[in-house]
């Protein structure tokens, strides 16, 4: 079957998606850069952040400079968690050891900067991801249920039996969040245990690093002003890397100057050191991204009051009647 990759397709489609969505745009977008599909989302969706996926950027870096060393570096600071006045300046060395300076690709991709490198993507929600991986990923899992050469009642057919996979794998790792209690590892044992019964199985994992890089976080200054109270730290052994978090006592509002809580959803280990100095043995509501909590099923419910179970089936109802 012939593609159709062209922006007027990709414009069709994210208007369908929107309509699905019902007018809600999504928060941001990862792409492989084809001009197509950017050019669609810079129409549909002008105000999204739209970021580069890593993993073709590296493919490309590679393509077009052939240096693996390049490769590696090239790679180190388009992910690196750097503040903008440190990548322009490994940027600039970067290209002067290998002698870029007037290549065309090169002074392309600087100008796209803020599409891919970290020191200009942080603070974006984008979940912690950085490449097209999981759209690769539901591609290769519907290939083992759908042919291209299928009519239209076999493609429906076999789509029920991938949907039906998915879900019960979604249903494996509910079970999974819900089955015992994992063995606390820190020293911050209240927290961790508050965040291993907030949070699901999966995310749990992923935060409970952050609680040990609490340890060797030091405060060097607080200071107390009329509505905020900003601590000021570094990492022992690193006082030339510093990190400032205000905190707001009235609201139980947390902001860091390393942008994790915005860019993940998942309390950094700076904004855990000060729940610590200030005795809080429970995650503040303000730091719980819903999504990423065990309980977030039981609380979607439809604006009209009906549960999720009843919305879901009042569509599935309404959509066979619109295939009849």
């Amino acid at each position: 079957m012939e593609k159709n990759e062209t922006t007027y397709t990709y414009i069709w489609l994210l208007h369908q998606l929107m309509f699905a969505m019902k007018g809600k745009t999504p928060t941001s977008i990862i792409t492989d850069g084809a001009m197509a599909i950017r050019n669609a989302v810079r129409d549909v969706f002008p105000e999204v952040r739209h970021r580069l996926c890593a993993w073709h950027l590296i493919r490309i870096a590679t393509s077009n400079v052939g240096k693996p060393s390049f490769t590696s570096k090239f790679r180190k600071i388009m992910l690196g968690d750097y503040e903008i006045p440190v990548f322009k300046r490994k940027w600039v060395q970067l290209i002067k050891e290998f002698g870029l300076e007037d290549k065309p690709w090169v002074i392309n991709m600087y100008k796209e900067k803020h599409m891919w490198a970290t020191a200009y993507i942080r603070g974006n929600f984008f979940a912690g991801f950085r490449t097209t991986s999981r759209c690769e990923g539901l591609h290769s899992v519907m290939a083992r249920y759908v042919g291209s050469r299928y009519d239209l009642t076999s493609f429906v057919e076999h789509f029920q039996r991938c949907v039906a996979h998915l879900r019960f794998k979604e249903f494996n790792a509910d079970y999974e969040s819900t089955r015992g209690v994992p063995v606390m590892q820190t020293c911050i044992e209240l927290l961790e245990r508050y965040a291993a019964e907030l949070y699901t199985h999966e995310i749990f994992l992923f935060f409970r690093p952050f609680l040990s890089r609490v340890g060797p976080m030091r405060v060097l200054n607080i200071e107390n002003n009329d509505d905020c109270i900003k601590y000021i730290m570094c990492k022992h052994g690193r006082p030339d890397f510093m990190w400032t978090v205000d905190f707001r006592q009235e609201e139980m509002i947390f902001m860091c100057t390393c942008l994790r809580m915005e860019s993940f959803g998942i309390p950094c280990e700076h904004i855990v050191k000060v729940l610590v100095d200030r005795d809080i043995c429970e995650i503040p509501q303000s730091l719980v991204l819903d999504r990423w909590t065990k309980k977030v099923k039981s609380t979607l419910n439809d604006p009209s009051g009906f549960t999720r179970d009843a919305v879901v089936i009042s569509r599935q109802s309404a959509l066979i009647e619109f295939s009849k």
